[in-house]
């Protein structure tokens, strides 16, 4: 008897419709008893079993760090801002050409003497003195943005999480700056920001990825393999 493999896909939206079509292209149909909202789909194979449990895609990355899936497909955003002993468990088996987006640092287009990171730099040790309070940055990216901050060498900036709608944090004065992740840009021009010359983070996309426990598996190489045909 063929031992499951599991995958865990993305459960919603662009990078669920391209992951659907990498399966379908390969001939891998994904059954679901209870219907296409069905979170949890079949591939019945000659050579593989395979158990599809369509998860956030955040999700998908403590999955296959826990052993609880095998493969995944999530973004590399999501992975490089996990728990580095999180990130010590997956391997990056292969980027995909969709799920493209920048992460980089947004101020208000109010904001004309900030262009750079060295601006933003300023302008904090200024507000830090004026204040007595530290410059705040909101995102949903807490390690990829401080690690960029320490990177740039800029101090009296404080990273605050966010929850929710972090273009909207600046224009009800929760935060001087985001760090946030986009495409088109449109959403933050429509907030009134913009990214600053120097402030891209990351160059992110879907990728394939694979639990280094589960890599030492025959089974899930050739799937992998298929996978990235």
């Amino acid at each position: 008897m063929k031992k499951e493999i599991i995958i865990s896909l993305p459960s919603k939206g662009r990078l669920r419709s391209e992951t659907l079509k990498i399966f379908k292209k390969r001939k891998l149909n994904i059954k679901f008893e209870k219907g296409d909202r069905d979170l949890i789909g079949r591939i019945y194979h000659k050579k593989f079993e395979i158990v599809c449990i369509f998860q956030h895609a955040r999700e998908s990355i403590v999955s296959i760090a826990n052993n609880t899936s095998d493969i995944a497909i999530s973004g590399i955003d999501l992975l490089l801002n996990s728990d580095l002993e999180i990130q010590k468990k997956i391997n990056i088996y292969k980027r995909l050409n969709f799920g493209h987006a920048t992460l980089a640092i947004f101020c208000m287009n109010t904001w004309i003497d900030c262009q750079t990171m060295l601006d933003v730099s300023e302008i904090a040790k200024d507000m830090l003195k004026k204040n007595k309070q530290p410059m705040k940055c909101s995102t949903k990216y807490r390690l990829l943005v401080e690690g960029f901050l320490e990177e740039k060498n800029v101090r009296g900036v404080e990273v605050i999480d966010s929850i929710g709608a972090t273009e909207v944090m600046p224009r009800i004065s929760q935060s001087s700056l985001i760090g946030d992740i986009f495409s088109s840009g449109s959403t933050a021009a429509a907030n009134g920001l913009r990214p600053l010359k120097d402030g891209t983070i990351l160059k992110s996309s879907a990728a394939l990825l694979v639990s280094k426990k589960s890599f030492k598996r025959q089974a899930v190489k050739k799937l992998l393999k298929l996978l990235s045909k």
